[in-house]
């Protein structure tokens, strides 16, 4: 693969994080300004999640069908118009509107990756680039939530607005200028509900391919935590100013980068069945670090590497979990990446709406949900190895 294309992939592969990480620096401020509290701005993180969630199994339909490049075109302008609209409402409902506007065309980014990997690539091939991509992808939540914080600060949350529309007409560009169709063959019956249902069904019937799916929807879920309380945790629990927030968050996503040079260097050595135990294996004991840190006096910085080792985790079970399930639908790649991606963000609002719930001011809520979010990645994980050796027998 070109680097010009990697590069392509990884922005639209950050649409993810912008819509998400690029939006916590503002949410206090918004708290303050709307008059709301930590459930409501919770909903402005689990409605943009949900959104996105819905959003896949119609864009993965519309990209089998259509092309990916024209699908992509339509969400990129769509997503600049859900974003200026989140700056411009005047109250929350119109915000969470928007906020799930943006979820909703954000979905083309992640699903339209994958399915590019998967049509130009192998399985071995295909997990060594979404292990780069994911790299690359990290630039977003590394820098977009510093560059936000600066400019919550300096001219108020609003102002965010600027470097989403930004961003989304560096892509749009790119998109434009550099990104050729990748589907060799279209589907006429793609935009069928019979035949989506049909894949769905497959998909879902399929042991191992569940199994992959759902190591991706509970790893991720464990991110999802992280991602909702950050905010209130940092700068609320722990005291920490605006402009500091960013920083904070930079050292997990730092580690998420190592986690991803680790995967693509250790797959020319290790099958992707190996990396994935390993992985599994970070998620769970940054889980129990967390517990142990929640049962006393918390501080900030042994929180964050705690994070930051589910992150490196994360980082090398994704690509191996996404390519696993992909691996056994290569004609529906569409179609699968966004059953695949349905899940793993169903799961992220799930467990967000559940955090602003028990959420009570402290590490506890947060640290017990990526805890479980680990344990049950765990027993995804383990479903799938004794799954794979009934087949091998």
């Amino acid at each position: 693969m070109r680097a010009r294309l990697v590069l392509f992939l990884a922005a639209i592969g950050g649409f993810l994080p912008l819509v998400t990480d690029g939006f916590l620096a503002a949410v206090r401020p918004m708290m303050a300004e709307l008059h709301t509290d930590v459930q409501g701005a919770q909903l402005a993180i689990s409605l943009a999640l949900a959104g996105f969630a819905c959003a896949q199994l119609i864009v993965g339909t519309a990209a089998d069908r259509f092309g990916r490049r024209p699908v992509l075109i339509v969400a990129i302008c769509v997503f600049a118009f859900a974003s200026i609209g989140v700056a411009a409402s005047p109250s929350l409902g119109l915000v969470l509107a928007f906020r799930f506007l943006q979820g909703v065309s954000a979905a083309a980014g992640p699903v339209l990756m994958r399915a590019v990997v998967r049509d130009l690539c192998s399985r071995v091939e295909g997990a060594r680039v979404l292990s780069l991509l994911g790299m690359g992808l990290a630039v977003v939540p590394l820098v977009v939530p510093i560059v936000n914080a600066r400019v919550v600060v300096a001219f108020g949350w609003r102002a965010t607005l600027v470097v989403y529309v930004l961003y989304l007409a560096a892509t749009l560009a790119m998109a434009i200028g550099w990104f050729r169709e990748t589907l060799a063959a279209p589907d006429p019956l793609a935009l069928s509900p019979g035949d989506l249902l049909r894949v769905m069904g497959s998909a879902l019937r399929h042991p191992q391919a569940l199994a992959y799916m759902l190591c991706c929807m509970f790893g991720y879920a464990g991110l999802a935590v992280w991602i909702s309380s950050a905010p209130h945790l940092v700068s609320g629990y722990f005291g920490q100013p605006p402009e500091r927030f960013g920083i904070y968050w930079a050292i997990p996503v730092a580690t998420y980068v190592v986690g991803g040079y680790v995967s693509a260097r250790a797959l020319r050595t290790y099958s992707s069945e190996t990396l994935l135990k390993g992985g599994v294996v970070a998620l769970v004991a940054a889980g129990a670090a967390l517990l142990l840190l929640a049962h006393g006096p918390v501080a900030l910085n042994a929180f964050v590497a705690a994070v930051g080792l589910y992150n490196f985790g994360w980082a090398i079970v994704q690509p191996q979990a996404q390519v696993g399930a992909l691996s056994f639908f290569p004609r529906q790649a569409g179609r699968v990446s966004a059953v695949l991606g349905f899940l793993q963000m169903l799961g992220g609002a799930g467990i967000g709406l559940l955090f602003g719930y028990l959420h009570d001011g402290t590490p506890q809520a947060a640290a017990i949900l990526i805890a479980a979010s680990a344990l049950a990645t765990m027993v995804a994980s383990v479903v799938l190895a004794a799954r794979r050796s009934a087949l091998s027998a």
